[in-house]
């Protein structure tokens, strides 16, 4: 990782001899003056502490982190319904191998192993250790030894020097905290080995600068293939996977559904409708663009037949994905 410092642009070197000469000139001066000139103690250790502050200001170092510069974390959002539509201008369709790519790096991200110390947490906990040190040195200075304000000094100077490694530097993990739980949701489906007569497209919704768009969200559209007749690909464009955060017990968990998406609300859009899916249930609907251009079906976990029903498992999308090919494929015949 490259060091980027926030002041001047001096070199590593430099900025080292210039807090070594302030750090030097702060010791001897707790060294020396007192034996030379009778300054007061709290305008001498006021001094010494002055010099301690200024290398800060050239050793101060950028965060790390492998989030995009001006991308904005988007909030969760869990529709009731979703026409699956795919409409905005940020959604975008990609090659699995795009998708690969960008799966293996949140992979990557998510072993990287980082010192303890480098985290804001390491920081701020030895600030409040520090905190409690001084809390207990006051009282017992005040109650044992009586009060002299050089051992008050003398903690803040240690603190001062130890600054620079407990706040600069820092490292922040990032991981897209939506896409991210919603692509582990629907590896089932991604790594299924899928039927021929079917094709599985994947688009991708970009947020951020233009700079440094990267993924937020994630759809699969599962959609008749090549061989399909030219009626059935007129009427029937696909069966959508989307994903909604559920808040459970223990945090965030995924709901995943399928949308069928037709073009009007013709023959095909009533055979969706009739699905028998067991512990799932269709819905249908007309998108707000009117009945002329979409109809749509979901096919979701019923939540009022067990209690876990708004969490999607594995198995549950698994036999989902089942649920869907299985009636494109009766379409498609």
């Amino acid at each position: 990782m490259k060091i980027e410092f926030l002041h001047t642009r001096l070199p590593l070197r430099a900025r080292f001899i210039i807090a070594f000469f302030f750090y030097a000139l702060a010791a001897l001066l707790q060294v020396i003056m007192p034996m030379r000139v009778n300054l007061p103690i709290f305008a001498l250790r006021a001094t010494v502490l002055a010099l301690l502050v200024i290398p800060l200001w050239f050793l101060k170092v950028k965060n790390f982190t492998n989030k995009p510069p001006g991308f904005k974390t988007p909030k969760a959002k869990a529709p009731a319904k979703n026409t699956g539509s795919g409409s905005g201008e940020s959604w975008m369709p990609v090659t699995m191998a795009d998708l690969d790519r960008f799966r293996d790096r949140l992979r990557a991200t998510r072993k990287v192993k980082i010192p303890a110390f480098y985290y804001k947490g390491f920081g701020t906990g030895i600030t409040v250790f520090f905190l409690f040190i001084l809390f207990f040195l006051t009282v017992f200075i005040l109650v044992f030894i009586g009060f002299n304000i050089l051992r008050f000094f003398m903690i803040f100077e240690i603190y001062l020097l130890f600054f620079p490694f407990l706040w600069f530097g820092q490292i922040e993990k990032w991981e897209p905290p939506t896409i991210n739980e919603k692509i582990l949701a629907l590896d089932p489906v991604l790594e299924a080995k899928l039927p021929e007569k079917l094709k599985l497209e994947v688009m991708l919704f970009f947020e951020g600068e233009k700079e440094s768009q990267i993924p937020s969200d994630i759809r699969l559209m599962l959609a008749p293939g090549p061989s399909a007749s030219e009626e059935v690909k007129n009427e029937l464009l696909g069966a959508q996977f989307q994903v909604a955060s559920n808040s459970g017990p223990e945090g965030s968990v995924p709901y995943l559904y399928a949308v069928f998406i037709t073009k009007g609300q013709g023959k095909i859009w009533k055979s969706l409708n009739g699905i028998k899916a067991g512990r799932f249930i269709t819905e249908g609907a007309s998108s707000a663009e009117g009945d002329a251009v979409y109809g749509t079906v979901v096919l979701r976990l019923d939540t009022k037949s067990r209690s876990d029903g708004y969490h999607t498992k594995e198995g549950d999308v698994i036999e989902l994905l089942a649920l869907v090919i299985e009636a494109l494929e009766i379409l498609i015949v």
